[in-house]
């Protein structure tokens, strides 16, 4: 379950963070608009959606700051998390910082209370991309500190995740529930390592990401180690007000 949170967090981050206006045209939104992306297994069967609404832009001296709500539902239609989150462009190049995507951490019965502690790089992504370029890589760490001792030791190896060979490999048509893009392809690898109890486990995956200028990502395919598909995510919905 871990991982996939995190694989999920990252296909979140890429869906809803790539955003500037009049900074970044990959996501040129306006106050109000609304995209929505599902997520489905490798069989086609809907897992997750995630909604962003656009509450704020607003222009900075280096690019434009935007606020946004962003709920996750489960297969179901249940809410599952919500969280307004603080996304930036600067000159042309949009950074975000992943720590705005974890969920809060609930109080834990009789082990006091726990905070999750975020560091790391931001996710960029330049204003023009090009068929042949590399992207920048980024690395990140969640951990868990509790003021109850044994809760510490217990998660205080905490997880790192690596973005990296992140490339722009093509240029492709996409069709999706929400219509049909000119895309840029991109291709990037994760590894995520986790410590828990003095066990350390390694679980590495590949992706294809479409994304297209306007509507920002269009298409995620997650796949494992040898290659096969575990899951992908499409653009559902788009309305820009």
């Amino acid at each position: 379950m871990k991982k996939l949170f995190l694989l999920s967090a990252i296909s979140l981050l890429t869906t809803i963070g790539l955003f500037a206006q009049n900074c970044n045209p990959f996501f040129n939104y306006t106050e109000g608009t609304v995209v929505e992306h599902t997520n489905y297994n490798a069989k086609g069967k809907d897992q997750s959606k995630q909604r962003m609404q656009i509450k704020s832009v607003n222009q900075t001296a280096s690019g434009v700051e935007m606020m946004a709500d962003v709920t996750l539902f489960d297969k179901k239609d249940k809410e599952v998390f919500n969280n307004e989150i603080q996304m930036l462009c600067e000159n042309g190049v949009f950074k975000m910082d992943m720590s705005r995507f974890m969920p809060p951490m609930a109080q834990a019965g009789g082990a006091g209370e726990m905070e999750v502690v975020f560091e790391g790089d931001d996710l960029e992504v330049p204003q023009n991309l090009s068929v042949g370029e590399t992207l920048k890589d980024a690395i990140f760490t969640v951990k868990i500190e509790s003021d109850n001792p044994a809760m510490s030791a217990v998660m205080g190896g905490g997880t790192e995740t690596s973005v990296y060979n992140r490339k722009v490999v093509g240029k492709e048509t996409i069709t999706t529930p929400a219509g049909s893009f000119e895309c840029y392809k991109l291709t990037y690898d994760t590894k995520i390592e986790t410590k828990i109890m003095g066990i350390k486990k390694v679980f590495e995956s590949s992706s294809v990401e479409w994304l297209s200028e306007g509507a920002g990502v269009v298409k995620v395919e997650n796949y494992n180690q040898k290659g096969k598909l575990e899951s992908y995510m499409e653009l559902t919905a788009f309305q820009n007000q």
